[in-house]
């Protein structure tokens, strides 16, 4: 696995949004300055601050793997019926099997 840090650091503060809003969903501050809503100047912080962390979870691969393992675990959960946090060791193999 490799990590183009130079590609990612290249990105402007839209692209790393657009490759976020892949994965997850927009939260409404980051929705609003897309839209080009006239925002605060807290407001426009906020909105720096979170782009920034999501540029640096794009790039961290313990990110990655902490991402597929909730979502396997989900699916896991899903299977059994079971509304935990926690999922069970046998349908999370069943799951890898099948993956």
């Amino acid at each position: 696995m490799h990590v183009n840090e130079l590609e990612n650091s290249g990105l402007t503060n839209e692209e790393v949004c657009l490759r976020w809003n892949y994965l997850y969903s927009m939260p409404t501050l980051v929705s609003r300055w897309q839209a080009g809503a006239e925002l605060s100047e807290g407001e426009l912080l906020m909105v720096k601050t979170v782009v920034s962390r999501w540029r640096e979870r794009l790039m961290d691969i313990s990110w990655l793997m902490r991402s597929i393992n909730e979502f396997i675990a989900r699916k896991a959960n899903k299977e059994d019926n079971y509304a935990s946090r926690l999922y069970s060791l046998p349908s999370m193999a069943l799951t890898l099997r099948a993956s």
